[in-house]
């Protein structure tokens, strides 16, 4: 943390519970900290009353803050109670998920503080600077908990009256929650009186600027409708005041955004000046925004048992011809003209069989073999065994069989390919202290070339995989330094391989669709996957949401939850350790040869 004499020090307990780690972030009317709850034993945010130019506080004396001037203690007591009644509205959709949780409140150090769950993520602004815009058909998955909750607090009476994309949190796992509740207040005792104005340009409607202006949920609508626009075609909605004399709302569709007709007319609805031309409650707004998706996803699941019915017939064909020995042409990342992504382009990668590592879960449901795994007492010192030829992995409480690995081909040439991992395979901190970092000192690296090398693979086709120099460029829009080349067996990708440069355009990295990637049973509670380059600062490193999203700002380098997406080279001319695992689109379609196939490579 640094020196400020006006933060809570690192170790600062509070009501015994818990204890202040680092400052998160500091406005005009607090302050929030990473702490830690003893209790419970996880980190959460403490945010702290303190309201700039009103409290003062010199932490070498005491933690308790005091008023500067007599004449703001009643000022300062109305603020707080205001701030104590944010807690309160908290608490009450506690179990809602797409709102932040507040778990506990209390008044100390003559302010008051308000405990909440400690997302892992940026704001959607922030999000927003990195990656521009979101899909139309992410953005409607994406702000389903966020709409229901919505619709709960208006249920209850209350408006948010602060949506933006400021106070939207996107967290590691891809979700959204709804932050800062301090401007909320019940609309339903007010009538023609006035509610005092949260403005906010661009995504505060007319009646927020109105000494007497109505607000309801048609308010919040308004605001969550910009939040959508702004999302969809990257540009901030002009401000309300400005349409009342001039609507120059551009339609979302003259950004060439390929949304649908629908989906537009209900966001620009959303946004109309006049609030009884808007929707007046959550549930009007999703019958016109969820129709169209959901008579698409029926479509979808039509289309899916077709061609589910296409693959089983195809298999049964190929189970025919298994016993043939098959041949086939490795290529480079096939890329393909698709004028309904916003790329312009659909990739299909080819694929290979190389190595295995565990992946499958093995449950109650599957009878006797999780009867012997439960009872076995001859794991090594990994925590593997073998068991009628196939081998098995232990966790504290869950079991995994070793599953064939499966690499997407970046690259093919001179008997060499460049594979990366089709899923994340596992789960680890790019580094297990918190201090300055690059991928050359990183534990990261250490672990991917002595623990999963030789867990995955055999020490023959250990041999198999090349060593090659590695070049760590700097973050290019941090400028934070990548440190010096390696050379590596094992390693990441870097932020130029993925980021839509020319480079990563070669591998097949052409939008988020490209880098989407899922995450196998065992590192299943992993939202995103580490890149090799550093983020903002040398305690951070780039990585990719699980939507695909790249963050070049970067996570901690201690985050556990980062996904491990290995990469290699394999030397091709060890035919014996790989086999070919068919192709995979950037759409999600597979073409797939089982593992045991027999097959034989022909170089072209």
């Amino acid at each position: 943390m640094e020196e400020n004499l006006h933060c809570l020090r690192k170790g600062t307990r509070l009501i015994g519970r818990y204890t202040i780690e680092k400052v998160l972030g500091q406005g005009g009317f607090g302050i929030t900290y990473l702490g830690i709850d003893e209790l419970h034993e996880k980190k959460v945010a403490i945010k702290e009353f303190f309201p700039q130019g009103i409290v003062t506080r010199n932490i070498e004396y005491e933690d308790a803050v005091t008023v500067t001037f007599v004449g703001e203690k009643d000022n300062y007591n109305k603020g707080k109670e205001k701030f104590l009644k944010e807690a309160r509205i908290m608490a009450r959709f506690s179990k809602d998920e797409g709102i932040v949780k507040a778990q506990d409140f209390f008044e100390i150090n003559n302010t008051a503080y308000i405990v909440m769950e400690y997302l892992e993520g940026i704001t959607l602004k922030q999000y927003l600077r990195e990656n521009e815009r979101i899909e139309p058909e992410e953005l409607l998955e994406l702000f389903v908990p966020l709409i229901e909750s919505l619709d709960e607090i208006h249920s209850q009476g209350l408006i948010h009256r602060d949506i933006s994309p400021d106070n939207i949190m996107v967290l590691l796992g891809g979700k959204i929650k709804l932050m800062d509740f301090g401007a909320a207040r019940d609309y339903t005792d007010f009538g023609e009186k006035s509610l005092s104005l949260i403005l906010k340009p661009g995504y505060a409607p007319p009646e927020q600027y109105q000494t007497h202006g109505v607000q309801g949920p048609w308010t919040d609508i308004y605001a969550l409708c910009a939040t959508m626009y702004k999302c969809l075609t990257g540009e901030n909605p002009p401000d309300a005041i400005e349409r009342v004399m001039d609507d120059n709302l551009k339609e979302i569709s003259e950004f060439g955004i390929p949304v649908s007709k629908q989906m537009e007319e209900t966001i620009i609805k959303g946004m109309s000046i006049s609030a009884r031309n808007r929707y007046q409650n959550i549930e009007e707004f999703c019958e016109d925004l969820y129709a169209l998706s959901e008579e698409t996803l029926t479509l979808e699941e039509e289309e899916s048992k077709v061609e589910e019915t296409l693959i089983e017939e195809d298999m049964k064909t190929f189970s025919q011809e298994a016993e043939e020995e098959k041949k086939y042409v490795l290529h480079n990342p096939k890329i393909e003209n698709d004028p309904f992504v916003k790329s312009g382009k659909k990739v299909i990668w080819d694929c290979l069989w190389f190595g295995k590592y565990p992946q499958k879960q093995i449950i109650q449901e599957d009878g006797a073999i999780y009867s012997v795994l439960k009872n076995e007492i001859n794991w090594d010192l990994n925590n593997d065994v073998i068991i009628n030829g196939s081998k098995y992995h232990k966790t504290e409480n869950n079991y995994f069989k070793y599953e064939p690995i499966k690499w997407r081909v970046l690259h093919y040439e001179n008997s060499e390919a460049f594979l990366l991992a089709d899923a994340i395979l596992d789960s680890q901190p790019y580094h297990s202290e918190n201090e300055e970092i690059d991928w050359e000192k990183s534990s990261i690296r250490a672990w991917l070339n002595n623990e999963f090398i030789n867990k995955a693979f055999s020490n023959e086709e250990n041999k198999a995989i090349n060593t090659v120099e590695l070049i760590n460029k700097d973050n290019s829009k941090y400028g934070t330094q990548g440190g010096k080349n390696t050379s590596d067996k094992l390693f990441l990708l870097s932020l130029s391989e993925v980021d839509e440069t020319e480079e990563s355009k070669e591998y097949g990295f052409w939008d988020k669709k490209t880098r989407k990637c899922k995450n196998d049973n065992f590192s299943e509670e992993t939202y995103f996957w580490w890149l090799r380059s550093p983020g903002n600062s040398s305690h951070d490193a780039a990585g990719v949401y699980y939507y695909g999203w790249v963050f070049g700002y970067g996570y901690d380098v201690q985050e556990p939850a980062g996904g491990i997406r290995p990469a290699l080279y394999l030397n091709l001319s060890s035919s014996d350790f790989f086999s070919y695992a068919g192709t995979i689109s950037s759409e999600g379609t597979e073409d797939a040869v089982p593992y045991n196939t027999k097959t034989k490579l022909v170089q072209n």
